[in-house]
C-alpha cells in the first residue's frame, strides 16, 4: 500500500510500483463506490474515440500550460451570447 495526494488540478499520481508495466496514454474507466476510487484500464477503442481522447490530451496540455482562459459563470455566459450574435 502506498499514499497519494489529489493536487489541485484533481491529479493524482499513482505510484511507480504499482504503474510498472503500464504505457503512458493508456486509457482507464474511473468509477467511485463508497470512498473507494476504481481504474479500471480499457483497451479496445474505436479509432474515433483515440482522435477523441487525443484531442482530449491536447487541450488538458494546452490548460496545463496556462494557454486557455478561465470564465466565472457570467463572464462564460456573455462571451457565449456574444458568440451566437455573430
Amino acid at each position: 500500500m502506498e499514499i497519494t495526494k489529489l493536487s489541485t488540478k484533481g491529479q493524482i499520481v499513482i505510484p511507480d510500483s504499482i504503474r510498472s508495466g503500464i504505457k503512458v496514454g493508456t486509457s482507464f474507466i474511473v468509477s467511485k463506490q463508497e470512498g473507494l476510487i476504481i481504474l479500471k484500464e480499457v483497451s479496445g477503442l474505436t479509432k474515433e474515440e483515440m482522435k477523441e481522447m487525443k484531442e482530449l490530451d491536447k487541450i488538458w496540455k494546452e490548460i496545463d500550460s496556462g494557454k486557455c482562459e478561465s470564465y466565472s459563470k457570467d463572464e462564460f455566459f456573455k462571451k457565449i451570447r456574444m458568440l451566437e450574435n455573430h
